[in-house]
């Protein structure tokens, strides 16, 4: 039932695309602000003993939920998993982000393509599509793994709590991003224990479905024994496999201005092929439920 509720979550998204609203989960925010005023005066507060405070109630209620649901009536645990993982994706998906960042690009609109490209770099600052091009395409790498490659990671370990847990994880580390302190501290630790491995199933996923020989040497050269380098492995075989050239001439090349982020999405969803038909092997051989 994972790859089923996998499969109709991502063609949801895919086909409809309409939960970008619902899903930014405002209410989480104000929930781990009053949690702050009423606590940050505690001992505990400012260590990961206040990040376990924060994301507890949400993800027990998940549990709950799920628990009872399964109890009454199980179908109906399989449709509360899949508006869990529905709510886990974005906030914004990105395949529909990339799309209108396309369009942008080939109207010349750099109004919008500023816009599109602040959005996928997290920046205020709106990034110049030409000029930096290899941060643009590095940041689409990372916020596929944060919007879509980690939550699905994460759903088929531990269900609609694993998803739901990463998906609150990041709300908590883009908040915090510039705060330092323990809390926040904490808040980027676990975010980079759990972006550990999707990241590194994520590049090996693109190395099969792109350059393979190119991917895996990147992967190798960047590789440390630490969760700090997640984001260098992911973007360095991101680049490996899709063989871009960074400063490359456009026109020598005979590449028109949005090439690279047609090619780097074309990767992207190819390698979530890949994923879903190792899932389907799995699913086949009896390992995944």
């Amino acid at each position: 039932m994972t790859l089923i509720i996998l499969l109709c979550g991502l063609a949801l998204e895919y086909f409809l695309g309409t939960l970008d609203e619902v899903r930014k989960l405002k209410w989480f925010s104000g929930y781990s602000d009053f949690l702050e005023n009423k606590l940050v005066q505690s001992m505990y507060w400012n260590t990961t003993a206040g990040v376990i405070i924060t994301l507890a109630g949400p993800l027990l209620l998940i549990l709950l939920i799920d628990y009872g649901l399964s109890e009454i009536f199980f179908p109906l645990s399989y449709l509360f998993a899949l508006a869990v993982l529905l709510n886990s994706f974005g906030p914004v998906f990105l395949d529909q982000s990339l799309d209108e960042y396309i369009k942008a690009l080939d109207a010349e609109d750099d109004v919008q393509a500023r816009h599109y490209a602040g959005e996928l770099c997290n920046s205020m600052a709106a990034p110049d599509p030409e000029k930096d091009e290899q941060e643009i395409i590095g940041s689409i790498f990372i916020q596929a793994n944060e919007r879509l490659y980690a939550v699905i990671f994460w759903f088929i370990v531990l269900g609609p709590f694993g998803a739901m847990l990463y998906r609150l994880v990041s709300i908590l580390k883009f908040k915090y991003q510039d705060v330092h302190g323990g809390y926040a501290d904490s808040v980027r630790h676990l975010n980079l224990i759990l972006n550990w491995p999707s990241t590194r199933l994520f590049a090996l996923g693109n190395a099969l479905a792109g350059n393979m020989i190119e991917a895996m040497e990147a992967w190798r050269v960047n590789e440390e024994s630490s969760f700090n380098v997640n984001e260098t492995i992911l973007v360095s075989s991101g680049f490996g496999a899709l063989h871009y050239r960074p400063g490359a001439d456009m026109q020598e090349d005979n590449l028109d201005r949005s090439y690279w982020v047609r090619a780097t999405q074309g990767l992207i969803n190819r390698t979530l092929i890949v994923w879903l038909t190792v899932l389907g092997i799995m699913t086949i051989a009896g390992v995944l439920s």
